[in-house]
């Protein structure tokens, strides 16, 4: 937290300038009326996410190429007015940003920035790779915001973040509070470059998310469809279509992932003490017969079978 109450008037210039900085990227802060300079400036952790708020009196943000160059600044910046109107300009448009109204902000990308007489903004930071969204889709949509069905969603998760920050920062759900956020900046702008074209960017990015988390999961019994669904925010019935666009069953890969993982296991020496039942449990199958059943579908032999054949085979045998 950074506030100039305190300071005298003639360090107060220096101090808001160096703290403008300090939480943004290089750039050039100009003042206005730099003798009754004021400003207060607080900043919130939500994991790779963060909130950073100022209330000051009227101020230019200026970034170029040159300090771009010297200083890149890899992130995403959507943000909003309390009670004032600013002024941007970036890709070539310029725009007034009225209260409450969305900003993008490409803070890796040249803008021209101007807030008149006294107010406050709120500002989410995400980082750019973590969007995910190709360069030519934040520009087109950053004059159509408002045109995303998650405008107002994203609004209000903003001002939440915001006003309730200093609980919800120390609590264990401040990582998982920023990777929603991230979640719906990449919903937000996609849709706001086009509805189709965010339905097939959700789905391409998505369906990696699921793979990662069935594979950190396949342990659980309870692993299956309603679970996964739920850990991404999205219907069965919704997963199941990403699945079917991408060509493969998520049932049946489950347990093909299932059964290499209990192959894997029953060929190690180390977990020779191991029943063929706990390597089975291990990988989310309850019960016996179901996975030998699966495993001789799979690879032509029972568990025990593979487990005596693997341990017969030398260690250092070669394919000469």
């Amino acid at each position: 937290m950074f506030s100039t109450e305190g300071l005298s008037p003639t360090d107060r210039v220096e101090a808001t300038c160096v703290a403008m900085q300090e939480q943004s990227v290089p750039s050039t802060v100009r003042l206005d009326n730099r003798t009754e300079v004021r400003s207060r400036m607080d900043v919130w952790t939500y994991g790779d996410a963060s909130i950073f708020r100022a209330e000051m009196t009227g101020f230019r943000l200026i970034r170029t190429q040159k300090q771009i160059a010297t200083g890149p600044g890899e992130m995403l910046a959507i943000a909003m007015h309390e009670s004032c109107v600013g002024e941007q300009e970036q890709y070539g448009i310029r725009r007034t940003v009225r209260p409450n109204e969305l900003m993008l902000m490409d803070l890796n990308s040249p803008y021209d920035y101007r807030l008149n007489g006294i107010g406050a903004s709120r500002c989410l930071h995400v980082p750019i790779d973590a969007v995910g969204l190709p360069h030519e889709v934040m520009r087109s949509a950053a004059d159509r915001l408002h045109a995303s069905p998650v405008a107002a969603m994203m609004v209000d998760y903003i001002s939440q973040l915001t006003v309730h920050a200093e609980t919800l920062t120390s609590s264990v759900a401040a990582r998982s509070l920023g990777e929603a956020g991230i979640e719906l900046v990449r919903t937000l702008v996609a849709s706001a470059y086009d509805i189709d074209y965010a339905r097939g960017a959700m789905a391409e990015m998505l369906l990696p998310r699921i793979r990662s988390y069935v594979k950190q999961h396949l342990g659980d019994p309870q692993l299956g469809p309603q679970s996964i669904a739920t850990a991404h925010g999205i219907s069965p019935r919704h997963l199941f279509k990403l699945c079917a666009a991408a060509d493969f069953s998520l049932e049946q890969w489950i347990i093909a992932e299932r059964l290499a993982r209990a192959r894997d296991d029953l060929a190690r020496p180390e977990l020779a003490s191991a029943t063929v039942s706990a390597v089975a449990r291990r990988w989310g199958f309850a019960n016996d017969s179901h996975f030998s059943r699966r495993f001789r579908m799979m690879y032509g032999l029972s568990p025990r079978a593979w487990r005596q054949v693997s341990s017969s085979v030398p260690a250092d045998r070669s394919d000469g």
